[in-house]
C-alpha cells in the first residue's frame, strides 16, 4: 500500500479507535479468563491487528486446501478485558473496529472495495466457580451485539447478534500455566449454531518474558445458507494455530505487559486462508 493509501486507511481507522476506546472506559469491561479478579481490579488488552490473505479455503467442505481468491486486508483495533464487581462476579468484553480492504479480478479488470467502522462487539459476565492459585473454572454468559455494518462488501460483521454460554478452565503450576474455553454461539434469528473453543498454553522462559501457544477451533453445527468467501460474517469453519510473546518489566511498570503474536489459518470452510500480526499491551490493575 502507497502513501496516500497508507494515511487513508489511518484517517479511516481513527474514528473507529476513538469510539471504542470511550466505550471500553466507560464500561470498564474485561477479558475472558477462568481467574476471577476481585471487585475493582482486572486487565485490558488494546491491541493493533493486520491480516492478510490471498487465498480461500473450499466453500464445500472443511480442510487444509486453499484455491487462488480475492485479495483481503485488514487493519482492526481489538480492546479486549476483564472487570471484577464483587460476589464472583466480572464483566468481560471484546471490541472491534478496523478496516478491511478486498481486490479481485472481475471481467478482466482488478476491482477493489474497501469498509471501515466498528465490527460485532462481545460483552458478559463470568462467574467463578472453583478458585485456587493453581486451579480455577468458571462460566460465563456473553452477548454478540451485530454492530458491524452489513450494508456494503467486504462486511463488518454477521449482522446477526448471538449468545455464548461458555465454559472456563485454568491451571497454573510453577512458570507454566493453560486455559481452555469452550461453548456455542447461537445465533438468534436461528441462521446458525457453532461449537468454538480455544486453547492457550504458556510458560515463563525468563524472569521477564513468558512464550505461549493457542489454538482455536469453530465448527457449524447448523447454517441456513451458503456464505460466500468474500463475506466477513462469522459463520464459518476454521482451525487457527497462533503464538505470543510476552515482556513482564519490573518496578513501577510491572503492571504493563507488551506482546506480539502471530496467527496462521491452517483449515477451514468458506473464509480466507491468512495470517495475522498482532501488537499489544495488557494493563493488570
Amino acid at each position: 500500500m502507497n502513501a496516500a493509501g497508507n494515511a487513508a486507511l489511518t484517517t479511516r481507522l481513527l474514528p473507529c479507535a476513538c469510539a471504542l476506546v470511550l466505550f471500553a472506559v466507560s464500561t470498564r469491561p474485561a477479558h475472558a479468563d477462568p481467574w476471577i479478579p476481585a471487585s475493582g481490579h482486572g486487565v485490558i488488552d488494546p491491541m493493533l491487528r493486520y491480516f492478510s490473505a490471498n487465498s480461500a479455503f473450499s466453500k464445500t467442505h472443511f480442510g487444509s486446501s486453499t484455491y487462488p481468491s480475492s485479495q483481503q486486508r485488514e487493519t482492526q483495533l481489538r480492546i479486549t478485558g476483564s472487570q471484577g464487581i464483587g460476589h464472583g462476579l466480572s464483566i468481560e468484553y471484546d471490541l472491534r473496529g478496523g478496516a478491511v480492504q478486498e481486490s479481485r479480478h472481475h471481467a478482466g479488470q482488478q476491482v477493489t472495495s474497501r469498509n471501515s467502522g466498528l465490527e460485532d462487539q462481545v460483552i458478559g459476565l463470568n462467574y467463578g466457580l472453583r478458585q485456587t492459585k493453581s486451579f480455577a473454572d468458571s462460566i460465563s454468559l456473553n452477548a454478540v451485539l451485530p454492530t458491524g455494518s452489513t450494508s456494503q462488501a467486504p462486511a463488518l460483521g454477521s449482522g446477526k447478534a448471538a449468545i455464548e454460554p461458555d465454559y472456563q478452565v485454568g491451571i497454573a503450576r510453577g512458570a507454566m500455566f493453560a486455559t481452555l474455553v469452550a461453548g456455542p454461539r447461537v445465533f438468534l434469528d436461528g441462521g446458525a449454531v457453532q461449537l468454538r473453543s480455544s486453547l492457550s498454553l504458556g510458560y515463563r522462559v525468563t524472569p521477564r518474558f513468558r512464550v505461549s501457544g493457542s489454538v482455536f477451533y469453530v465448527r457449524t453445527l447448523q447454517r441456513r445458507q451458503v456464505v460466500s468467501v468474500a463475506d466477513r460474517g462469522e459463520i464459518y469453519n476454521l482451525l487457527r494455530v497462533g503464538a505470543k510473546l510476552e515482556y513482564l518489566p519490573s518496578g513501577r511498570f510491572r503492571q504493563w505487559r507488551p506482546f506480539i503474536g502471530y496467527q496462521d489459518s491452517l483449515a477451514g470452510k468458506g473464509i480466507h486462508a491468512g495470517r495475522r500480526i498482532v501488537i499489544g499491551l495488557a494493563v493488570h490493575y
